[in-house]
């Protein structure tokens, strides 16, 4: 980040960040910019963000950055609502693990957060085959559908394994039967004589 120094008046005043413990000022910089400052972890759920209007803000209330995940840390901690940028970079430095549950805020629902990345693996190679509106479907209903697709799987699976071993069964059924038959005839006896 670079901190604001005797910014020029002529430059556009687009984003800028409050950092929440010493009220230090980054910026301004534009909306990608912001957004990749957020992905890094570089912008903390308490941080405050201006839109060169004096009108500062929670970092979390800023739609674009995507800050929508709450986390537990080691020391019980909540920590958040933060970006999936944030969690990759505390996985890396060791922070939180892969298993570790992370909660969005508006939909409640809790993932591990392997499950989140790879939702949002799966989000991006969906989102190039499907129309826009499908595009605006949230992370956490992707990982749900994913469940669910997973799940569907899974059922078909064992339906497969349930038809073979009812097909095993009237096989066995049949041959008993035969056999049960066989065995209750009467024999016929011949006299000679």
């Amino acid at each position: 980040m670079s901190e604001l120094k005797g910014v020029n008046s002529e430059s556009p005043m687009l984003w800028r960040v409050k950092k929440a413990p010493d009220d230090s000022i980054y910026g301004p910089v534009d909306a990608e910019t912001l957004k990749e400052w957020a992905n890094s972890a570089q912008v903390a759920p308490l941080d405050m963000i201006d839109e060169s209007d004096e009108n500062w803000r929670v970092a979390s209330d800023v739609e674009f950055l995507e800050m929508f995940w709450l986390v537990k840390l080691p020391d019980s901690e909540t920590y958040g609502p933060t970006t999936v940028g944030t969690l990759r970079e505390f996985i890396h430095e060791g922070l939180i693990s892969e298993k570790t549950l992370a909660t969005h805020v508006k939909s409640n629902q809790s993932l591990p957060i392997a499950a989140l990345f790879a939702a949002l693996e799966f989000e991006k190679k969906r989102a190039m085959k499907r129309p826009p509106k499908e595009a605006m479907k949230s992370t956490a209903s992707l990982a749900v559908d994913m469940a669910k697709d997973q799940r569907i799987r899974q059922l078909e699976e064992d339906l497969r394994e349930l038809r073979r071993e009812h097909d095993s069964l009237v096989h066995r059924y049949r041959q008993l039967s035969l056999q049960m038959q066989e065995s209750t005839k009467s024999p016929i006896i011949v006299k000679k004589g």
